[in-house]
């Protein structure tokens, strides 16, 4: 008997339930923040949305369009207040030129799957998001995978190239599944060895690293070594969107070649007008990433068990081997009142299933501390 296409997609998913590989959308907004990517509490932050709306109201009587963009900006979405944003953007990032994307995964896949060309060769860290691999996947380029951190792996890699290969090296300076940091000095002291190019997503390093938020090239000082850097705006600046940063030459390589910007409609007016108000707060407010700070380095004192990872940043990871065990102790300790999501396979390697941690700048150390226990108690 032929099947119905609703039946075809039905069996996928029965088949995901079967091996308890199956996503559902559960919300756990009314627990104690252990698990999104709100890392200075901006997207919780009532000062900064009345600024954001008084700012609005001032800017709107010289709008054209008000609430939304009218189309994408090779079309008619194209602004002075877009224009504006990403020259202050890239200013604030000590780049020469910014151009905005709707996402930090259309920002990876626009930018890898464009740059990444014909007779030349992608070396790409085992460990990155989905949105770079997803790039990769699109990019005409060879792809070469290195151990995750591993430069000596990357290096014997790099060598079976000759110097005028051009090759990219696609890394991540925090990495979101382990919280691990790449060891970025190191690697520029590679790619200019083997005349190679490096991107880097900074999507976990935006707003919390760098002496204003700026990111963490610019906390090592070597910005002008990074062929591309993408901070995402959907994690410490709690809203939403994506900047690739580098030259003018790569900004207007990209408007020509990433089809996710081509054709995707522009962000409205109020969104923009929403990122530069946050933009401004960034570049004044040093206490918000001092508290973060602090309570990483509480979380890292306080929590013993092996089960912990060796991470040094906001992203902390307890591993519970099998993904049922590990979902289980996730509704554990969402009835405990702690909001934590499971990471599994296969969006981890089998056996390295965990529960991910994340902090920021609003939690409190008595909950870091009844979290700590509760999941040490039942290990």
């Amino acid at each position: 008997m032929m099947k119905s296409h609703q039946q075809i997609l039905q069996n996928q998913i029965l088949e995901r339930q079967e091996n308890g590989l199956v996503r559902s959308l559960i919300s756990v907004n009314h627990l104690i923040d252990f698990c999104s990517n709100d890392y200075l509490g901006l997207a919780k932050n009532l000062s900064l949305a009345d600024k954001i709306q008084a700012d609005f109201n001032q800017l709107k009587s010289n709008l054209t369009s008000i609430n939304g963009s009218t189309g994408s900006r090779l079309i008619s979405g194209q602004s002075s207040q877009l224009e504006h944003f990403e020259r202050k953007c890239a200013e604030f990032h000590q780049a020469e030129a910014s151009l905005l994307f709707s996402s930090g995964y259309d920002a990876n896949v626009g930018l890898i799957s464009s740059i990444a060309q014909k007779d030349q060769v992608v070396f790409c860290d085992q460990l990155l998001h989905a949105s770079l691999i997803d790039g990769l996947r699109l990019a005409k380029a060879e792809r070469k995978i290195f151990a995750h951190n591993d430069l000596a792996d990357l290096e014997n890699k790099l060598r079976e190239y000759p110097l005028e290969t051009p090759k990219w090296i696609v890394v991540e300076s925090v990495y979101s599944m382990d919280g691990d940091m790449v060891p970025l000095l190191e690697l520029v002291h590679l790619k200019n060895k083997y005349n190679a190019e490096i991107i880097l997503d900074e999507a976990h390093a935006g707003g919390v690293y760098g002496p204003i938020g700026n990111g963490l090239a610019v906390e090592m000082g070597i910005e002008k070594e990074i062929f591309a850097r993408v901070i995402t705006f959907g994690k410490a600046w709690g809203n939403a969107g994506a900047v690739v940063l580098g030259s003018q030459t790569l900004i207007d390589f990209l408007i020509n070649f990433a089809r996710p910007f081509i054709y995707s409609t522009a962000p409205s007016p109020h969104h923009i007008s929403s990122l530069a108000t946050t933009l401004s707060l960034l570049e004044t407010q040093s206490d918000l990433r001092k508290k973060l700070k602090e309570n990483i380095e509480f979380f890292v004192q306080y929590s013993k068990s092996s089960h912990w990872g060796p991470s040094k940043t906001a992203i902390q990871t307890f591993f519970i081997s099998g993904n049922q065990v590990v979902k289980k102790k996730a509704s554990e300790l969402q009835k405990a009142g702690f909001a934590v999501k499971a990471i599994v396979y296969p969006t981890v390697p089998k056996g390295q299933e965990r529960i991910r941690i994340t902090l920021n700048s609003l939690t409190k150390k008595e909950d870091i501390l009844a979290l700590i226990k509760t999941m040490e108690t039942h290990e």
